[in-house]
């Protein structure tokens, strides 16, 4: 839970607990509608306090799925680097065929030798 959201739960109850208190006070002294109009407004700031707690468990959830979200990302850019890489590494041959056999990477695991026929 952030910062603002622990001021603002402290002064939800804060507020429910006065009002509960107006509403024990009046019990009696008043119309019996206005004492349960303040009953009912003393719940209004606990559903405040559900929202908070609610809103908190969200983000948190949502640093949860972007931290996986960012794990699968760095698997799919090691995995578009070897498709990359063997692109690459097959364009040897193929500049090998179009450069008529005078072009051709000494390290390229398909260039055989001059001597060898098969």
């Amino acid at each position: 839970m952030s910062r603002g959201s622990r001021v603002l739960t402290v002064m939800y109850v804060a507020v429910a607990l006065w009002l509960a208190f107006c509403t024990v006070r009046t019990w009696g002294a008043v119309p019996a509608w206005t004492t349960l109009a303040m009953a009912a407004a003393s719940l209004a700031p606990v559903l405040g306090v559900v929202r908070e707690t609610v809103i908190a468990d969200e983000r948190r959830a949502v640093a949860v799925l972007r931290e996986r979200e960012g794990r699968r990302a760095a698997w799919r850019d090691a995995a578009a680097a070897a498709v990359a890489r063997a692109e690459v590494e097959a364009a040897c041959c193929e500049r090998w065929w179009t450069s008529c056999a005078t072009e051709h990477d000494p390290k390229c695991a398909h260039r055989t030798s001059w001597g060898t026929t098969a």
